[in-house]
């Protein structure tokens, strides 16, 4: 044995030198086999895959993800709220683009806080069948 094996510490993370990865030298030599895929690879060839939908009387062929957002924004546009803040946030993420400026995208994804107070009052006056926002500025101008 040689001077530089005796002074080594093998131990915990300190494997035999003998067993290291030798330098210059890829620890998976063969890499991933040619037929394994990734989960992602796999989720975009489902969403991918054609599906038969019925629209109005006639039948469609359209991909999974076409019908996946159809669904989406139909819902959002029947009141069901948790979808249309599912669609905001995707239009977001969709159309939020590279050619803005950093300061545009910043304030594009932050609404400001009259933003919640509108949606806030929109909301609450669907809610409330007999006390909407047109009965409080009617009493406002009674006063």
């Amino acid at each position: 044995m040689s001077d530089d094996t005796k002074d080594y510490e093998v131990g915990y993370g300190k494997p035999p030198k003998a067993t290291q990865f030798k330098k210059g030298r890829s620890g998976n030599p063969k890499g991933r086999p040619k037929g394994a895929k990734g989960v992602n690879a796999r989720l975009k060839r489902e969403l991918e895959a054609k599906i038969t939908v019925r629209e109005g009387n006639r039948e469609v062929r359209i991909s999974k993800a076409e019908a996946i957002a159809k669904r989406v924004t139909a819902s959002a546009l029947k009141g069901d709220t948790k979808m249309l803040m599912a669609l905001l946030k995707l239009d977001t993420d969709l159309f939020n683009t590279s050619d803005m400026e950093p300061q545009e995208s910043a304030c594009a994804v932050e609404p400001d806080s009259v933003d919640f107070d509108i949606l806030r009052d929109f909301f609450s006056g669907q809610l409330d069948s007999d006390g909407g926002p047109e009965d409080e500025e009617a009493e406002d101008d009674d006063s």
